[in-house]
């Protein structure tokens, strides 16, 4: 009898830790204090292996590989920048759209480099992102990103 009421803790015990477990998530943030006052999260899904840098420009990695650089400019230079993007016509723009609240735009610049462009919902900043890589391991960053403005 002693032995079945320790296989069944040792069973329960067990099932704890997995549900436990499960409810967890694999992810990593930092928070960005801007020159404008603003305060940043980049929050990175870190499974697979990514991880993300606290310098700026921030880097997005993954097995000791940089993917992908990203740094903040001023709310008011979005759209400066959405300009700009539009007017070189090297840069073709395949997707813009709200993602987590943040207005983004994707650009493939010279099909080379894979840029995003995001205003953060609720501040004054924005993020660009810059992958060397392919347009598959952008998407794959940005993705995994989550970026909203603390309070």
């Amino acid at each position: 009898m002693k032995k079945l009421k320790k296989a069944l803790v040792c069973l329960l015990s067990g099932v704890l830790v997995l549900a436990l477990m499960t409810g967890c998530t694999s992810s990593f943030a930092y928070t960005f204090r801007i020159d404008n006052g603003d305060s940043i999260k980049i929050s990175l899904d870190t499974t697979d292996k990514f991880k993300i840098s606290s310098q700026v420009p921030f880097t997005i990695s993954q097995d000791g590989t940089d993917l992908m650089h990203g740094s903040f400019i001023r709310g008011d230079a979005y759209e400066q920048c959405l300009d700009i993007i539009k007017s070189d016509e090297s840069n073709v723009i395949t997707d813009s759209g709200v993602k987590d609240g943040n207005t983004y735009t994707y650009w493939i610049s010279n099909g080379t480099s894979y840029n995003y462009v995001i205003l953060v919902n609720g501040s004054n900043t924005g993020v660009v992102l810059e992958n060397h890589i392919s347009e598959e391991s952008a998407k794959e960053c940005f993705n995994r990103l989550t970026i909203t403005a603390e309070h």
